[in-house]
């Protein structure tokens, strides 16, 4: 991904605008009060210790700054919610698994859609000194956006 993702870059010319970095989520090689924003897109469920990584997180944002996660989410929708599990657990883990030899890659993507709750995750990320602002569904709910605010 980081590959592509410097590929992107230069043959956009943005070599003097967007720094291309490896890091570890525990230990984030920015100052303090750095960044207005900081998104995470289905990253969350992957941290080794979550509320180190929010520690981290929280420290780089500037006062009143904007934590942002994009993250699978289960359906409210009655015929959604039957549709998207019949999905998860006999096509999606099979077809992904056949394909990418993988049958633990995806078990565990079902297992930590249904772990990481919109209420754990908010529940979560309060814990770790934000507040929460919004959360907004997508694509029938299965996907979800919340928003958090870093407070003082």
């Amino acid at each position: 991904m980081l590959k592509i993702a410097k590929n992107k870059i230069k043959n956009n010319f943005l070599e003097k605008k967007i720094k291309v970095i490896i890091g570890d989520s525990h230990f984030i090689p920015f100052q303090k009060n750095t960044f207005d924003i900081v998104t995470i897109s289905f990253g969350l469920r992957n941290f080794k210790n979550i509320h180190l990584s929010l520690k981290e997180i929280y420290k780089i944002l500037k006062p009143f700054g904007i934590l942002e996660i994009l993250e699978f989410s289960k359906p409210k929708n009655f015929f959604i919610k039957k549709i998207y599990h019949f999905y998860s657990n006999f096509i999606l883990t099979k077809i992904g698994s056949f394909f990418s030899k993988n049958y633990f890659a995806y078990k565990y993507l079902k297992e930590s859609i249904n772990f990481f709750s919109e209420k754990k995750i908010q529940k979560i990320i309060i814990k770790n000194k934000f507040h929460h602002i919004q959360t907004k569904k997508l694509t029938f709910g299965i996907v979800s956006i919340y928003l958090f605010q870093k407070i003082i």
